[in-house]
């Protein structure tokens, strides 16, 4: 699924720390939070042509989702860039894909799927020529603040547990990779 080992490619140990890090914050914040699918499996191998690391979750079975669990999944997309905050005091180019991934779920949820409270049930195709500028200024305005919500609660949950994110970490850089077993044994209820 996500590419074989690269066992060749090795990253300084400064790197492998900061992936460790960026890898249990993803990991805590799905396993914490109820809608979205818990965590199954976490590594630090790199794999395939970008990845440094990865945070599986179960695959969900269900088409549709709810306001709750887009939210959430935001938060989980950040939970590697506020995790290397707190940890490393410091941030990466290493979240540019899931700032990406979140940016794009964030417009989705306000202009395609039409959950934002203020906007309301609207659909919005930026190739639209009809759309005014005004609107496309308060899409924007409403999908920064969505964003910044959403780190503002994960930088929350990870500072009120930042101690499991951190024995995580430390446990990864000593065993590569944990599976779900390990991850409910290091974080418990």
């Amino acid at each position: 699924l996500l590419g074989h080992e690269k066992k060749t490619f090795r990253l300084s140990e400064k790197e492998r720390k900061i992936v460790a890090y960026h890898e249990s914050g993803h990991t805590f914040v799905s396993y914490h939070l109820p809608n979205v699918q818990p965590p199954i499996k976490v590594s630090i191998m790199p794999r395939g042509k970008s990845a440094l690391g990865f945070s599986q979750s179960e695959t969900s079975e269900t088409k549709l989702k709810n306001k709750d669990e887009l939210i959430e999944k935001m938060c989980v997309l950040l939970g590697g860039r506020v995790a290397e905050e707190l940890l490393c005091n410091n941030i990466t180019t290493g979240a540019s894909d899931d700032i990406e991934r979140c940016t794009r779920l964030a417009y989705q949820y306000v202009s395609v799927y039409g959950m934002d409270e203020q906007l309301g049930c609207m659909h919005c195709n930026w190739k639209d020529k009809h759309i005014s500028e005004e609107l496309r200024q308060k899409i924007d305005t409403t999908v920064e603040q969505l964003i910044r919500e959403c780190y503002k609660r994960t930088k929350n949950i990870l500072k009120n547990n930042i101690e499991k994110v951190k024995k995580m970490g430390e446990t990864l850089l000593e065993r590569e990779t944990l599976n779900q077993e390990d991850i409910m044994e290091l974080f418990g209820d």
